[in-house]
């Protein structure tokens, strides 16, 4: 007993060594001092802004400003005992961002330099709910309101949104007359722009957004994004709702194509839609009306069951392929390669002059961006009975299949026009759930641009 006590009374007294030994080594990580850029000078003027939250240090440079790829850095003032990988006397290369490493014992810390031609540039402009055309160029707005929109536009409410570290004045959110040309100015240090907005009363649209809602502002936000596409990217486009269209107090003489993209529960029956979109089916004479006479649709979403409604499909050929429909299912698309579906036929006019992403196959699709997050709701054909391939799906509908997704469903078809024939008067659906157009969280937009290259191939293969 003697022994084993003898043992543990050793082993403790290491123990105890060891712990002691363990606490004298903590005093060799130096992390006393910091890591923070308190200045930062190019070229003996331009001043760098510090923003120590997001580790960013911008400096901004007058608009005409054009040798970023050579500029010396006059001034950087760091932490105490802190060290870089640049120092004051390098000449470096700003077309492109850099990266600012400093050291200061065993601390690191990284910032990003950017450089930033002073620009005021119009990104966005809204008046009443609908989104104007900017022309870069000639920095103009155009803004097509229906005449009976009900809009006052001698006290009109418009929103902004301009460039980085741009102004706008008058601010974004004023009352403004747009009875006449309207003149916007933005402000960026040396760089000013004066925009003019003129309104366009619309009598006649050349294509519509139909919606339950009164007006654009009251749709839910995936249909308010898919509208405000359209009147803002299409002269002569307009945003009516099924009521106006159904009492006849929108005209059709001169409309050619009708956008329909309901976001709502996905049916998985033709009934279930028709019971669901009263307004739509109330609307229905004056669209098959429009649809005999050689008018277009694009229809998205739920909405695609409406072209059984117009009779240009069988009633028992539905999406068998359906779920979503709330706000957002959360489907935040990571990673570098956003989803995507694939063409049967890349050379379709449909996507023509699409972007591409490096190293995909070449009948890829994309639509989407990292980050983006959609609803995912989605009205497609599974190839499963009777729709066993392709070719059992046309035959059974009487479409013809556009895309696929990578299990083989069917997202995207159309159907031939009241003649008969493919193209003019025809109708396009989207069934996929990457044909979104609202993103709850922040993203980039690079591959979604293509949803409006899309829109545009098909008012112009549907139209012309």
């Amino acid at each position: 007993m003697k022994t084993i006590y003898s043992i543990i009374c050793a082993f403790c007294v290491i123990c105890g060594f060891t712990a002691c030994s363990s606490d004298d080594h903590t005093g060799s990580i130096n992390v006393s001092g910091q890591c923070l850029v308190e200045k930062f000078v190019l070229n003996g003027q331009y001043e760098g802004v510090i923003n120590n939250e997001k580790r960013l240090v911008k400096v901004k440079v007058p608009v005409d400003f054009n040798m970023k790829n050579d500029m010396e850095v006059t001034a950087l003032t760091m932490s105490s005992g802190a060290k870089s990988n640049i120092k004051v006397g390098d000449h470096l290369n700003f077309d492109a961002d850099r990266n600012l490493h400093i050291t200061n014992g065993d601390l690191v810390r990284d910032y990003q330099l950017s450089v930033r031609n002073d620009e005021a540039l119009l990104k966005l402009f809204i008046l009443e709910g609908v989104k104007g055309a900017i022309n870069q160029d000639d920095k103009t707005v155009t803004v097509s309101v229906m005449a009976n929109s009900g809009i006052d536009l001698s006290n009109a409410t418009f929103e902004v949104e301009c460039s980085e570290d741009a102004t706008c004045s008058p601010a974004s959110g004023t009352n403004a007359n747009f009875t006449e040309p309207f003149q916007l100015t933005l402000t960026d240090n040396t760089a000013t722009n004066t925009y003019t907005v003129n309104v366009s009363l619309i009598e006649n649209p050349v294509a519509i957004f139909v919606g339950d809602a009164e007006n654009v502002e009251l749709l839910n936000d995936e249909e308010k994004a898919a509208a405000k596409w359209l009147t803002g990217n299409v002269e002569g486009a307009a945003y009516a709702s099924w009521d106006m269209v159904a009492s006849g107090s929108i005209s059709l003489d001169e409309c050619k194509l009708i956008f329909f993209h309901r976001h709502s529960p996905a049916y998985g029956t033709y009934n279930g839609f028709a019971e669901a979109a009263t307004g739509a089916m109330t609307a229905l004479p004056k669209m098959k009306d429009f649809w005999k006479k050689g008018g277009a649709f694009v229809l998205s979403r739920s909405a695609v069951n409406y072209a059984i409604a117009l009779g240009a499909m069988p009633v028992d050929a539905f999406p068998n392929n359906c779920w979503g429909g709330t706000s957002g299912e959360g489907s935040d698309l990571m990673g570098d390669d956003p989803w995507h579906f694939f063409a049967y036929d890349i050379n379709h006019q449909l996507w023509k002059n699409l972007k591409t992403y490096p190293g995909a196959p070449d009948d890829a699709v994309y639509t989407l961006d990292n980050g983006y997050t959609i609803c995912n709701t989605t009205s497609q054909f599974a190839l499963w009975a009777p729709y066993t391939d392709s070719n059992a799906f046309e035959t059974i509908t009487g479409c013809r299949a556009l895309a696929h997704g990578g299990d083989g469903a069917v997202v995207a078809w159309e159907l031939k026009a009241a003649d008969g024939n493919y193209g003019k008067g025809g109708i396009i659906c989207f069934g996929s759930g990457l044909f979104d157009w609202n993103s709850p969280t922040p993203y980039e937009s690079n591959y979604h641009d293509n949803m409006g290259g899309i829109m545009l191939n098909a008012l112009n293969y549907l139209t012309k």
